[in-house]
């Protein structure tokens, strides 16, 4: 079944009887980690029953990388980086050359959109509008020229993923293909999902870098996490949990003995036992004078 981690908690009620884990062993000393990797911000979800999110600060758009190729597994795409990135889409649709719409620009490149900027201002109609340049500057944009023409590409069929996006990938054999509203699923086996906010974006939010939406479906290598998570958040522990869609590393709060699904179910647990018991009370109440 391709869902994500928090429909497949759903799906199971985020059920944690007898649930199994343990604490992660921190590594001891300095680390390395990459880069582009800047901060570490995490959403507890207080009075959720999913799992912590972790959100990154980094440097760069980290879907790009060198001789990115997707291996095909099942239903699933999947590209690895070497540094322990790696992308995935889900789609069950058969392959067949199909027409789709491309924007050719000036140069004859061809993209899957039309890129609009301040560099394109003359380009656009009066009235287009403005965006933000960097620094509080606002500024007149347009759209870059060319056309939108038809092409022929190897593609899935049609499906709604991401509302029906259309997602261009290199196979591992070299082949183009686009896939055509793949979908979302939880993170491959010895990854963790998160999501990262590139500070260096030319335009995005005024808002501080930790309540930036930021972009979803990055899934980082185990070790990369953990790397990463003793940089920038070594007081919080980390365990590993095995949840009904899997093992997954995820922080914990430092006064919690367990990970977060335990603790919710005990607090649960506790607040029957303190509703049944109420219920018994009323039913058979107790002669204070007895």
């Amino acid at each position: 079944m391709n869902l994500s981690d928090e429909q497949m908690a759903a799906v199971h009620h985020g059920a944690s009887h007898d649930i199994e884990w343990h604490f992660v062993d921190r590594p001891i000393g300095p680390q390395p980690i990459p880069a582009w990797c800047k901060g570490v911000h995490i959403l507890w979800m207080d009075g959720y029953a999913n799992a912590p999110d972790v959100r990154l600060k980094v440097a760069g758009n980290l879907r790009d990388w060198p001789n990115k190729r997707f291996r095909k597994e099942g239903s699933r795409y999947i590209a690895e980086s070497e540094d322990g990135r790696a992308e995935q889409y889900a789609h069950s649709g058969t392959i067949r050359p199909a027409t789709v719409k491309r924007f050719q620009s000036a140069d004859g490149t061809l993209r899957q959109y039309r890129r609009s900027g301040i560099e394109w201002a003359e380009t656009g109609k009066k009235g287009m509008g403005q965006m933000h340049a960097g620094n509080g500057i606002f500024a007149d944009y347009g759209y870059e020229p060319g056309e939108w023409i038809d092409v022929t590409r190897l593609a899935t069929t049609e499906q709604q993923g991401f509302g029906g996006a259309q997602i261009d990938i290199v196979l591992d054999d070299g082949s183009d293909l686009v896939l055509r509203g793949p979908w979302h699923t939880g993170a491959p086996e010895g990854f963790v999902e998160v999501a990262y906010v590139d500070c260096e974006k030319r335009y995005r939010s005024k808002l501080p870098w930790q309540r930036d939406g930021g972009i979803g479906g990055l899934f980082l290598r185990d070790d990369l996490f953990i790397r990463i998570m003793s940089r920038f958040a070594a007081h919080v522990p980390l365990v590993r949990v095995k949840h009904s869609y899997g093992w997954r590393v995820e922080p914990a709060k430092p006064e919690w003995d367990a990970p977060k699904a335990v603790i919710y179910e005990r607090e649960w647990q506790a607040k029957k036992a303190a509703r049944e018991a109420a219920k018994r009370d009323l039913a058979y109440p107790v002669d204070a004078e007895a």
